[in-house]
């Protein structure tokens, strides 16, 4: 009878491409060591917010749920943040990728997870048990539940696509298309701790900016670093991702785009309804003129950078950017993440 010791059991030649070790130290992209070498020293705590400013007692039920409403929907695009990073910081390990680059996207992931701590206890304080087991008060505050919960059900359909992506694209494309949703985040954040009248969410977004700017740092110099061995046609990709990038945070950073949304009729009615209504109790969020604007400008900032390497910025007629044009399918596959 042959010997069945536990090292025979677990051999098996087909996973020896995809392992987590023997890692190394290697660092050849300083830019990406500097971006992960920053977090250490920006690291900050949610806890340490002044959450008694969203004392429910301080706001009507309207302020409340639409407050609420607006942390819960930024968690959405949080989480995808949180799987996506999670993901690629295993495959990164399991292909050996050198070393700064590995603990970045696990620096990111880490990150993602507090940006979605501080949308938990905002809604925590405002609407306890929002939105996964409230019991909403009026029409409303179903609308804005039912909007929630209609995003949260398109996100399986996300992670589906994400991961299959993984079958037909490499890592370093799936990797380096993350860039052009943190130049969203960067904008977003950084405007809004500047409108938001409240000291808990400047602070939040302060340190959220200083996060997403870091990021944006990490996947421009991981892009960078890779471009160079990129063929035409996966540079091509890029500008596909790119243009995917915006279909996918449209319902925070513009307005739902049908490419990729299934959402109620009226989603974008309650939405913008909500946005007004938490915009004027302090939280900071933009108008759809003040959304199209800025995230214009963070682009058109970013452009000589990234066509430098020789990747092209996508047509994104609805918010006046000008670029190659790019067709989307409906339903297609979306790999980028927030």
């Amino acid at each position: 009878m042959p010997d069945e010791s536990p090292t025979d059991e677990i051999q098996d030649d087909s996973n020896q491409a995809l392992n987590i070790f023997p890692g190394n130290w290697t660092i050849r992209n300083d830019q990406m060591f500097r971006a992960f070498d920053l977090s250490f020293s920006q690291n900050w705590n949610p806890s340490n917010f002044p959450w008694d400013q969203l004392d429910p007692k301080n706001f009507d039920q309207r302020e409340r749920i639409a407050q609420a409403y607006w942390m819960a929907k930024l968690a959405f695009f949080e989480k995808s943040g949180i799987g996506a990073f999670g993901f690629g910081m295993v495959r990164a390990a399991e292909l050996n990728l050198e070393d700064p680059t590995k603990k970045m996207l696990a620096s990111i992931t880490y990150d993602e997870c507090r940006h979605d701590e501080v949308c938990r206890r905002a809604c925590s304080k405002l609407c306890p048990n929002f939105p996964y087991a409230y019991k909403p008060q009026d029409d409303m505050e179903k609308k804005a539940l039912r909007n929630i919960e209609a995003l949260y059900g398109e996100g399986k359909r996300y992670w589906n696509g994400f991961l299959k992506a993984w079958q037909f694209l490499p890592p370093e494309i799936l990797f380096a298309g993350f860039f052009f949703a943190e130049i969203g985040a960067e904008t977003i954040f950084n405007i809004m701790r500047q409108t938001s009248k409240l000291d808990v969410y400047r602070q939040a977004f302060q340190n959220i900016t200083r996060d997403e700017t870091r990021h944006l740092v990490a996947t421009m110099a991981l892009l960078r670093g890779m471009a160079e061995n990129f063929s035409e046609e996966q540079k091509h990709t890029i500008t596909r991702q790119m243009k995917q990038g915006f279909i996918f945070l449209s319902p925070l950073l513009y307005r739902p785009k049908t490419d990729f949304w299934k959402l109620p009729g009226d989603f974008e009615r309650v939405d913008q309804e909500l946005e007004e209504v938490a915009r004027n109790t302090g939280l900071g969020t933009l108008t759809l003129e003040e959304k199209m604007k800025f995230w214009r400008e963070a682009i058109e900032k970013k452009r000589k950078e990234i066509e430098e390497i020789g990747i092209m910025v996508p047509a994104i007629p609805e918010i006046g950017v000008e670029g190659v044009e790019v067709q989307v399918k409906k339903d297609e596959t979306i790999a980028t993440s927030f």
